[in-house]
């Protein structure tokens, strides 16, 4: 489960640094000129459903992601076999293509979720808050369009159909939470602190070739850059909808994985009545999973 939805127990001790001046922030570059933003091209209405692992096909889970309008989507966890449930809500800002808002929550098969994590812009700054257990942590994004690699991607998703040229080099922002911060440095009810939230540099995606993954025409890109550590990774664009068919990488997007695989299973249209819908039975089924002992 990602820590966006679901922490890990938290220690004190918290050394806070100082937040700098706005004066002092770099001007962000952008790549938002490699997008024309047109809602038609969104998959509203559809869900995608996905399978995390690590590259070698273990420690799976069930991820599916419902598109309610143009840049607005859930995004349901499934794991264990369905013992365990997190959701994400998010939403993507028009004008620099990253998300914006969002809130996650766990603990949906005990039938009462439990909000882990929201994030708020603040367009003064130029940044964006994550706040957990009441301690906001800002982070400034040094790249447009910017996404966090710990929501799997899912931000990228949504910006993907809108590319101008799907078979052009392309560059995103990358925000993460610092794991080992929230690990050894984390301390609820804190106020404003910088730490938790960073910003990992540009990732760069370079066009391959185009080439049939599992039947499915698909561009294929090069994944790195900054953010990955300059350790390559692989993108395929299913060519016909413009989504991620896979994605592949030795750096896992969360401590929990040791690498990170995302394969898309299916998609079919759901409109919102049908998305409810399917997210109350695949609570009711986890709640029946539950050991009563």
């Amino acid at each position: 489960m990602t820590v966006l939805m679901r922490l890990r127990p938290l220690v004190a001790g918290l050394l806070a640094a100082p937040l700098l001046a706005l004066a002092t922030s770099p001007e962000p570059s952008s790549s938002l000129s490699d997008y024309a933003f047109k809602p038609a091209r969104a998959p509203v209405g559809r869900v995608v459903h996905y399978v995390k692992s690590n590259l070698d096909g273990s420690k799976r889970l069930v991820l599916s992601m419902h598109f309610s309008a143009p840049l607005m989507m859930e995004v349901l966890k499934v794991e264990a076999d369905g013992q365990y449930l997190a959701l994400v809500q998010a939403e993507l800002d028009p004008a620099t293509l990253s998300e914006s808002r969002m809130k996650s929550f766990n603990g949906l098969e005990t039938g009462s979720r439990r909000q882990q994590m929201a994030l708020e812009p603040d367009p003064r700054q130029r940044r964006l808050v994550a706040e957990v257990a009441n301690t906001r942590m800002p982070v400034t994004p040094g790249h447009w369009p910017a996404h966090i690699y710990n929501f799997d991607l899912s931000g990228l998703n949504a910006t993907l159909p809108h590319l101008k040229d799907p078979r052009r080099d392309f560059e995103v922002g990358l925000i993460d939470p610092d794991f080992q911060f929230l690990k050894t440095g984390f301390k609820p009810d804190a106020g404003e602190v910088a730490g938790g939230f960073v910003y990992k540099g540009k990732a760069r995606f370079r066009f391959v070739r185009d080439e049939v993954l599992d039947e499915i025409p698909c561009h294929r890109f090069e994944v790195g850059g900054p953010a990955f550590k300059n350790i390559k990774g692989t993108l395929w664009i299913n060519a016909k909808d413009g989504l991620i068919e896979r994605f592949e990488h030795v750096l896992p997007d969360n401590p929990d994985w040791k690498s990170f695989r995302l394969s898309r299973i299916s998609s079919r249209p759901m409109n919102d009545a049908e998305w409810e819908a399917f997210k109350a039975a695949t609570v009711r089924r986890a709640m029946d999973l539950r050991d009563g002992r």
